[in-house]
């Protein structure tokens, strides 16, 4: 073959890799919203021990307030005694700060990624990675919880910690728990 057969082979190899990962960002890979919440069964199945969980919250469609609307939606599972829980909260785009049920301060519309951020960084957990943090948001270290951010979602498990002896030991179970049971809630969540 001549160099400039060589030369469209070659183009055209590049232009199919190129069209095949674009077809796989269509698909998903990129920034795609979620739209529905899981159900409680789905969520239960995904934490260890498969806790039974009933729900808690429920949000569908939130009213409107003082004219802005929410645009969120959310399902909060937990068990009878609430010791464990998995909470899932989907945003979209809107300029309600939900924290404060009035506008955000830059009076922007903001999109639902932009608002599942916010509302992930106000917890002051210690971080894993970027998107997840874990800690407790109690005093007596009672429970472990773990947060991820994800496109537009929020999720949150909650998890009842045995006593140990010191702050060190506590830390690394939690660690350990965000490490191995997160991204199956994940999975199961979104």
């Amino acid at each position: 073959m001549s160099w400039k057969t060589w030369g469209i082979v070659g183009a055209v190899v590049v232009l199919a890799a190129a069209g095949t990962a674009t077809a796989l960002l269509l698909r998903g890979g990129g920034t795609t919203d979620y739209k529905t919440l899981p159900t409680c069964e789905k969520l239960s199945a995904a934490v260890a021990g498969k806790p039974a969980f009933k729900v808690g919250q429920n949000v569908t469609d939130a009213s409107d307030i003082r004219g802005l609307h929410p645009a969120y939606t959310n399902i909060r599972c937990v068990t009878d005694d609430e010791t464990t829980s998995v909470e899932v909260d989907l945003y979209q785009a809107s300029d309600m700060d939900l924290v404060t049920a009035h506008k955000y301060a830059d009076q922007q519309v903001h999109d639902g990624t932009w608002r599942a951020n916010n509302i992930f960084t106000r917890d002051k957990l210690t971080e894993l990675t970027p998107d997840i943090t874990y800690g407790s948001l109690g005093f007596a270290n009672a429970t472990c919880t773990v947060e991820q951010v994800k496109h537009n979602a929020e999720v949150m498990l909650t998890v009842p910690m045995p006593k140990t002896t010191s702050l060190e030991q506590w830390n690394a179970q939690c660690k350990q728990i965000a490490q191995q049971q997160m991204p199956k809630v994940i999975k199961a969540a979104l």
